[in-house]
């Protein structure tokens, strides 16, 4: 993951932003997800950062291992979690290597446009392949990203050809999507699509999100 990405995510100024949406659950589109999972499956959400989707998953009676690039996020979620009460494990990684052994998880999942992040084709790919090593067979993975179209209608003053700034003056940038390039990363790692398609967020005003669920 690139040092700018990296960057951001160690600034603690960034890490209470993460902090202040645990005060919103699993979002619509992440509710539908969830429902189409096994029951009590074992977890690996990657780009884990303050918990808010750690916390409510192990609330529904998922089992989550939790990682992060930010060593500053993942010491304070680890704290968090602590104060809270949840026994959940959330480890540092490089953001290309998953520190696990192979078939360790039913599910993986890649929210809150943490897939944004990894810049450019050949990175997904290999992304996702590395997810697919760590999942057990027939397991499941879910990602999502900025809608492009959503975008480029609403947002289309801080949109550079498919990269979205959401902070004026901040070099990150988050890559944006059609439903079917999401589709199309799945598939070219060897993941047989089960959907893939516009999520609501939390209310129609909040905007829509793309989702892919596909399995190993």
């Amino acid at each position: 993951m690139s040092d700018i990405v990296r960057e951001w995510y160690e600034d603690a100024e960034n890490i209470d932003e993460m902090l202040d949406w645990n005060k919103r659950k699993l979002k619509k589109w992440e509710e539908k997800v969830v429902s189409l999972l096994p029951e009590g499956a074992q977890i690996l959400d990657v780009g884990c950062g303050m918990g808010r989707e750690a916390f409510a998953l192990t609330d529904m009676g998922f089992s989550i291992v939790g990682i992060d690039i930010s060593e500053a996020a993942v010491e304070q979620v680890s704290k968090l979690a602590l104060q809270k009460g949840y026994h959940i494990p959330f480890f540092h990684y490089d953001g290309h290597h998953l520190p696990f052994q192979d078939e360790a998880f039913d599910v993986v999942i890649i929210w809150a446009q943490t897939f944004g992040l990894l810049y450019g084709d050949s990175y997904k790919s290999s992304f996702l392949k590395e997810c697919k090593r760590v999942l057990k067979e027939n397991g499941l993975i879910s990602f999502s990203g900025h809608d492009y179209e959503y975008l480029k209608d609403h947002y289309r003053a801080q949109l550079v050809e498919r990269r979205f700034y959401p902070y004026p003056g901040a070099e990150i940038y988050w890559e944006a999507f059609l439903p079917q390039e999401l589709s199309k990363h799945a598939e070219e790692a060897g993941f047989s699509v089960v959907l893939c398609e516009r999520g609501e967020i939390y209310k129609r005003e909040d905007g829509v999100v793309l989702h892919c669920l596909a399995r190993k």
